[in-house]
């Protein structure tokens, strides 16, 4: 299979909404929508939220699809996936696949956008166009109570270039961008497809879709480079910015001692990054710097925390010789650096936070006056953006000051509990293992009473369904076909990116990714895949191209013969018949 994405045109995204919406009261296979109580609501940048929280910068944010579900699931603040100057091919060789993992604590070996940037702005703006009439034909919230943040990097002369800064321009105001307008006209043609919202509701939507960014610092950046890309920001951008920093602020003695305590002595890492990354005494002054300079422009400037930590491959996790740690065991290094930084503050520092957070600690981040928090690891679990919505309800009893009144000393509790708590200590369960030896079949994959992971939010009708739940990009798709008992998980091709993460939480053997019945958006893909599955040639007469186990005939869908066999027959008339948004 490839691990190119395609991005879904803006007309079918809608479709597909509207049709999986009308049909199963689902998007994107999310069960459960969230609903926002628009009177209860907090500011950042001039802007307003309906909750504090949403998909940080990374797999979930890269796709108009997986925004839309997070949003659906409880998100409204959403930090969109970093861009650079490197992008598209250029940027996918240098990643290796797989490169995510996310059974206990987790891994991965990606860092940004994979779409050529343009794209990755069009993604964006789609998005957004999206989710403000979602928001109310579904009666989700206000179509004002969301924001989108921009995460960009790694250096000035790439944030610089032409490229990234059409992207930065693009989102500050998108009404001159070709992808604005498009998506405009098809919701205005189509207005009569909405019950709730009206050609009005569709003008009024705005075309400032971020006025905040976020700067992703790699590690080693000198301080003078972090420092001019923010003067950049604030100064010729005129835009909110936060700029990320590193774990490795906490020095490695620090760290090393933490992550044996809890029982990660097993995790890999030297003093190198420790000492070529910004050092503590730098960085305090530097941020004070840049506090001035924001108020002097009359802008927000703040701090996320942290970025993931780099740790050796040794055991085979991922490909590669280095892979970046997040999820539990990060949790107590992330409020550590913003216990630090709280303290030599005053609390005056605003912070937004992206660590481990997850529905456990989210009540204690928030109520310390860090906000808004981002998660990631915890969506990757099984279950997948359901936890957002637990993490969404959690914050609404939750007292939340105004960004810049962070309260250290709760900050400093969290932060010593954190090195102790259970939570964030190694699992010291043993994996149950996979429950066949076999890879997936093509059909009639598990039954929810029969999976080993009986864990909350797996619990499908008549299925497993964890490489659903844990597919950030919604790539993995249940498929109810009225004459079978269980419901069929669907690989669609241009969805997938090859992350592996669905591997992790098979009970089978295999991968789905791999092993699942694929659909292809075209004969081009299905001949750069060798996954067993489908292209739709003519959807009329059900014309289709089908592989099995490498033999391949073009044949009709509802025609039962050689490698078609009567039940792939049924799912694939079941997909054109019922599922037609999933066809390219």
């Amino acid at each position: 299979m490839s691990d190119i994405m395609k991005s879904i045109p803006f007309g079918q995204l809608m479709e597909w909404i509207l049709e999986e919406h009308k049909k199963t009261g689902q998007i994107f296979g999310i069960q459960k929508a969230y609903v926002a109580d628009p009177d209860r609501t907090v500011e950042i940048f001039g802007r307003k939220l309906e909750t504090p929280v949403g998909p940080a910068a990374g797999p979930h944010t890269q796709l108009a699809q997986n925004l839309a579900a997070a949003y659906y699931a409880g998100g409204r603040f959403f930090e969109l996936k970093t861009v650079q100057k490197m992008d598209g091919p250029e940027l996918s060789a240098c990643i290796p696949k797989p490169c995510i993992v996310a059974e206990d604590e987790a891994y991965n070996c990606e860092w940004s956008t994979e779409l050529y940037v343009p794209q990755a702005m069009e993604e964006y703006i789609k998005a957004w166009m999206a989710i403000h009439v979602i928001a109310k034909e579904f009666g989700l919230g206000s179509p004002d109570g969301f924001q989108f943040n921009m995460s960009c990097g790694y250096n000035l002369e790439g944030i610089q270039d032409s490229k990234i800064d059409a992207f930065i321009e693009g989102l500050k105001d998108a009404k001159d961008t070709e992808i604005f307008k498009e998506c405009r006209t098809w919701l205005l043609e189509h207005a009569e497809l909405f019950e709730h919202v009206t050609k009005e509701d569709i003008e009024a939507i705005p075309s400032e879709v971020c006025n905040s960014i976020t700067l992703s610092t790699m590690h080693g950046y000198p301080p003078q480079e972090i420092e001019n890309i923010v003067m950049y920001l604030l100064k010729e951008k005129h835009i909110n910015t936060y700029v990320k920093c590193n774990p490795t602020l906490l020095g490695y003695e620090f760290v090393r001692k933490a992550m044996d305590g809890l029982g990660y002595d097993y995790m890999a890492f030297t003093d190198f990054h420790f000492k070529d990354d910004l050092q503590y005494e730098d960085a305090v002054p530097m941020l004070k710097r840049l506090m001035a300079a924001a108020e002097q422009e009359g802008l927000a400037f703040g701090v996320k925390l942290t970025n993931t930590f780099p740790v050796d491959i040794k055991r085979q996790e991922l490909p590669g010789e280095e892979m970046y740690m997040s999820g539990k065991a990060l949790f107590p290094l992330s409020i550590s650096v913003a216990a630090r930084l709280s303290e030599s503050f005053g609390g005056k520092l605003p912070m937004s936070f992206s660590g481990g957070a997850d529905q456990k600690n989210i009540t204690e981040i928030v109520e310390t006056g860090i906000w808004p928090v981002t998660v990631a690891t915890v969506l990757l679990k099984p279950g997948g953006y359901k936890w957002l919505t637990k993490i969404a309800e959690k914050t609404e009893e939750c007292n939340i000051g105004k960004p810049g009144e962070v309260i250290a000393e709760k900050v400093r509790e969290l932060a010593e509990k954190s090195l102790t708590d259970v939570h964030y200590q190694k699992s010291q369960k043993k994996t149950a293992g996979k429950r066949t030896e076999e890879k997936s079949p093509l059909l009639d994959c598990l039954k929810k009473k029969d999976a080993i992971e009986k864990k909350e939010f797996t619990a499908h009708k008549r299925v497993c369904g964890n490489c659903v739940d844990v597919c950030p990009n919604r790539s993995n798709v249940l498929i109810e076909v009225p004459s079978m008992e269980l419901l069929q998980v669907l690989h669609v091709d241009y969805m997938c990116n090859e992350c592996g993460n669905c591997h992790s939480f098979c009970q089978y053997a295999g991968a789905p990714y791999k092993d699942k019945f694929t659909l292809f958006a075209s004969e081009e893909d299905m001949n750069n895949s060798t996954n067993n599955g489908f292209v739709v040639l003519d959807r009329e007469a059900k014309e289709i191209r089908i592989r099995i186990d490498k033999k391949e005939e073009t044949v009709k869908a509802d025609q039962p013969s050689g490698i078609l066999t009567e039940g792939l027959s049924e799912l694939i008339c079941t997909v054109i018949n019922d599922y037609a948004y999933l066809l390219m």
